[in-house]
């Protein structure tokens, strides 16, 4: 008795666990656990679309302008106050 490859339809020896002519896994609890397998890694990916979905519903608001402080300025006006009095003293 053959194993039929279930991707490309072609006859293949019972000794055989991979197609002969495409590579498709022939023993059907390898295919489950392959299938197993991709599911798993396409799992993440379906959750993070998700959040990317629920995004939308998720209020923001706009980036604020961090606070510029005034003490450079308030040390530079008080330095030019200070040498126009002693110019004006001496």
């Amino acid at each position: 008795m053959s194993k039929r490859c279930p991707e490309c339809l072609r006859m293949n020896e019972d000794a055989r666990t991979f197609c002969t002519y495409c590579g498709a896994t022939l023993d059907p609890h390898l295919r489950l656990i392959q299938d197993l397998e991709k599911q798993k890694d396409t799992a993440p990916q379906q959750t993070d679309k998700r959040k990317e979905d629920m995004s939308f519903y998720v209020t923001r608001s706009a980036p604020q302008e961090k606070k510029k402080s005034a003490a450079p300025w308030i040390i530079l006006g008080l330095a030019a106050v200070a040498v126009l009095a002693w110019f004006f003293l001496h």
